[in-house]
């Protein structure tokens, strides 16, 4: 560490403690303000919170979704027959109400169309009042229909609109089951109201409550861990606070950048809190240190900033760095959730180091003035039980003219941790390993190697809607629609030509949904204008583009805009039932690819192209940038924080060490996720850099206290003993009350956000476990090597060798 950061911080000590009184309020000021940016954030589940804006991909899908698939509200009727006039009238009851709502562009139902053929043969703009003369209508035109009557008893509606906000959404949604309550159905009818625009409504709500209940969790688990592990502290619940303060600036700041809330980003907060009160505790322990030694709070609280300071922010910078390498994605909402990551880390680090450091000094002195004035009147106060200083006095303090912290006598008298089972247990665990730290080292090797192993063959989940709660009331209704409807997975493929009625368009489609039907097992059907012109030209597709435009004119108006645009775009649907939700990833790329690959082949009429597109599609691409790019990021992570330790340090071992014992984890959790068979989704995949984030700090603090040890004239072996014994302390209570915390995301109704739980509370074990284990031996090893040079290394690990093969020859001579 350079010479000029521990002084640097000792100077910003000194000014914090001399404007003290400026920094308290400064911050309470903070938290109100804080308290309104959060009002402004908003949730958002949209698919650009999957896909770039700027890619093709979501500009190919964002042209589908505004000509074919503008955002809908389906209604499911469903009872004995929903072609009976009754059903009828009332859909179109339905219907008028929901045209005069704000921001519906159409409502589509089959009342509609029998409506319009009704107008058209009758001259009656009205339903029949008999069930033959509704049949005799729909037998006209049966695939005009076929899209929204699925059978006798089950039909669709579908409310339409463009691109709203989440508020106006909601508000059409609501509308839609009001006017569904007022529509008049007939009795024992079920009426459902579905489709993603209601699946993404209730999402919304639910990550609104599923967040606060994560947070409060977290929260408690972090209580009762602090209560039963943090012994031996005064105010030791206090670091809750700090971090809670924390986690406040950061909604704050997200609310004031417009950084949108998402399933993803909801995890953000409990890992927050998770990463943040171990730096409150760092710093809690560290001016308890200081005021164990000294009685000057001044010097307390600058030595505090001075040795824990730059400690602490270069764990921080690891930390942020780490995270850097999730703003690489190309999955948007994982950037946001590194953005919040590295943002609350900085707010956590802030609150802790200022706010944290300063009301302990400010609770110290309030607890000595309560007991002078206990020694006065003889009347104890009931809050001095919280405040009252433990220990013997301690001794008074100054600060040399080289910034050392010295008691007046001149000799600083250092002091250690009260021995406790966890500070035993962590010597007994450093003695052991180091005299073991051979086949320890070979252990983990192997282990690790295995775990990268592993890692390679976990598959990755393409169905998005298991990500949510799956007893979420608008999924069951969606699913359930789903297996009435047969599936509704589609790959829909845009045409774009010059003219929408050339013969030569309408046979190409014709052709290519006929081959893939035939050729192609998964695709069900081909749905598209080509149908409905050849129904109404006897099976054929007429020859002529007057005759093709002859028949687009007596077609309803909502039959046109469901399959084309203009008179340049047309749609065509390969249909494919629940196809994609239960093919592997793998096996639904490959089929897109074989798709593209006929479209090749097919050669298509001049100054015509064609692009595959829709809701499912992009989920391939998704699923497959998810899967590699998790080793790039993860890879990415490891060098950009191998470079940040070097540039700190400028000392290539002590870059180099910590991220060996945290590769080791992240090889183990590959081992994990395949042990308890968790696949890989958004959040799973940035397991990698979460390690690195999370567990380097530990690595970064033990080698820290070692060094600084060290510098006292400590051997490596007493240096490392003294470390575990003054810092482990700290590092098991922060590991500890870290998992506590991201144990709450286990308890998560988020399927996405539980299954990322289980693993990073396990993958949090472990590295505080490689810490102690691991990391005293390697990081002793790593300083042997850096104290004899390279070159004195491999002469010792030479004369060893031959020493042993010399035993060994004597050995076998003697005997």
């Amino acid at each position: 560490m350079s010479l000029s950061l521990p002084s640097l911080f000792e100077k910003v000590g000194k000014i914090t403690f001399s404007k003290r009184w400026f920094v308290f309020f400064g911050f309470l000021i903070l938290i109100l303000v804080s308290m309104y940016g959060m009002t402004t954030i908003t949730m958002y589940s949209g698919m650009d919170t999957y896909i770039q804006k700027d890619s093709k991909m979501y500009q190919d899908l964002d042209l589908y979704t505004r000509s074919f698939s503008n955002e809908s509200v389906v209604i499911m009727i469903e009872g004995a027959d929903v072609t009976d006039p009754a059903v009828l009238g009332a859909s179109m009851r339905f219907t008028d109400m929901m045209t005069n709502v704000s921001g519906v562009d159409s409502v589509t139902s089959a009342a509609g169309i029998v409506e319009i053929m009704n107008e058209r043969v009758t001259g009656r703009a009205e339903i029949p009042t008999t069930q033959e003369e509704v049949d005799a209508l729909i037998e006209l035109a049966p695939s005009v229909f076929s899209s929204l009557i699925y059978d006798d008893t089950h039909t669709l509606i579908l409310v339409t609109y463009g691109n709203l906000t989440d508020t106006q959404k909601a508000d059409i949604l609501a509308a839609t089951k009001d006017a569904v309550n007022f529509a008049g159905f007939p009795p024992k009818y079920n009426i459902i109201v579905t489709g993603n625009a209601a699946l993404m409504g209730d999402m919304n709500v639910e990550m609104s409550s599923s967040m606060g209940i994560l947070l409060f969790l977290a929260v408690v688990l972090m209580l009762v861990a602090l209560v039963f592990v943090f012994k031996g502290v005064r105010w030791r619940l206090y670091p809750l606070a700090i971090v809670v303060m924390g986690i406040l600036f950061t909604f704050g700041f997200m609310g004031f950048a417009g950084i949108n809330m998402t399933m993803v980003s909801i995890a953000a907060f409990p890992i927050l809190i998770g990463l943040g009160i171990d730096y409150a505790i760092q710093f809690h322990n560290r001016i308890e240190e200081e005021l164990r030694e000294c009685e000057t709070r001044r010097e307390a609280v600058i030595s505090t900033f001075k040795y824990m300071g730059p400690a602490v922010i270069t764990a921080l910078v690891v930390t942020c760095v780490s995270f850097i390498s999730l703003l690489t994605s190309s999955i948007p909402m994982i950037q946001d959730f590194g953005k919040l990551l590295i943002i609350g880390c900085v707010c956590c680090y802030t609150a802790a180091l200022f706010f944290g450091v300063l009301s302990v000094y400010f609770l110290d002195k309030l607890s000595e003035k309560l007991e002078i004035k206990k020694q006065t009147t003889g009347k104890p106060y009931k809050i001095q039980s919280f405040l009252l200083p433990k220990g013997s006095k301690k001794q008074q303090c100054v600060i040399d003219g080289a910034g050392n912290v010295l008691p007046a006598s001149g000799v600083r008298v250092e002091t250690e941790a009260p021995e406790n089972i966890i500070t035993a247990t962590l010597n007994k665990t450093v003695t052991f390993t180091l005299k073991h730290k051979k086949i320890i080292f070979m252990v983990a090797l192997i282990t690790g190697a295995l775990g990268f192993y592993a890692d390679s063959t976990i598959p990755a989940e393409t169905d998005t809607n298991k990500y949510i709660p799956q007893d979420m009331p608008a999924l069951v209704d969606f699913y359930h629609m789903n297996t009435v409807m047969g599936g509704s997975d589609a790959i829909n493929i845009m045409i774009v030509t010059e003219d929408i009625a050339s013969p030569y368009v309408l046979k190409w489609m014709d052709e290519f949904g006929t081959y893939e039907t035939q050729n192609q097992i998964y695709v069900l059907g081909a749905d598209s204008i080509v149908n409905v012109v050849k129904e109404y030209n006897g099976g054929t597709i007429p020859d002529t583009e007057e005759e093709i435009r002859a028949i687009y004119d007596q077609l309803p108006a909502g039959t046109m805009e469901q399959y084309s645009r203009g008179n340049s775009m047309l749609l065509l649907n390969l249909q494919m039932g629940d196809a994609f939700s239960a093919l592997p990833m793998e096996s639904v790329k490959s089929f897109v690819a074989l798709i593209r690959e006929d479209i090749t082949w097919h050669v298509l009429p001049p100054g015509t192209t064609a692009t595959i597109t829709g809701q499912s599609v992009p989920f391939t691409e998704l699923m497959d940038s998810l899967l590699s790019g998790r080793v790039q990021q993860t890879m990415l992570g490891l060098l950009l924080v191998f470079f940040a330790l070097l540039v700190i340090y400028r000392d290539f071992v002590k870059a180099f060490a910590p991220l060996i014992t945290i590769t080791l984890v992240i090889g183990w959790s590959g081992m994990i996720m395949y042990a308890f068979n968790i696949v890989y989704t958004p959040m799973t995949a940035v397991m990698g850099c979460m390690i690195l984030g999370a567990g380097s700090e530990y690595s970064i603090l033990l080698m820290e206290r070692f060094y600084e040890e060290k510098g006292k004239g400590l051997s490596p072996i007493e240096a490392m003993r003294k470390t575990v014994k003054n810092t482990g302390i700290a590092l098991v209570v922060s590991g500890i009350t870290t998992t506590f915390g991201f144990l709450a995301l286990t308890a998560s109704a988020f399927g996405i956000i539980s299954s990322f739980g289980i693993v990073t509370v396990i993958n949090m074990l472990m590295t505080l476990l490689a810490s102690f284990v691991i990391f005293p031996p390697l990081m002793l090893t790593f300083d042997g090597i850096k104290e004899k040079g390279l070159k004195g290394t491999i002469l010792e690990f030479k004369e060893k060798i031959e020493h042993t093969l010399q035993n060994r020859k004597n050995s076998g001579a003697t005997q």
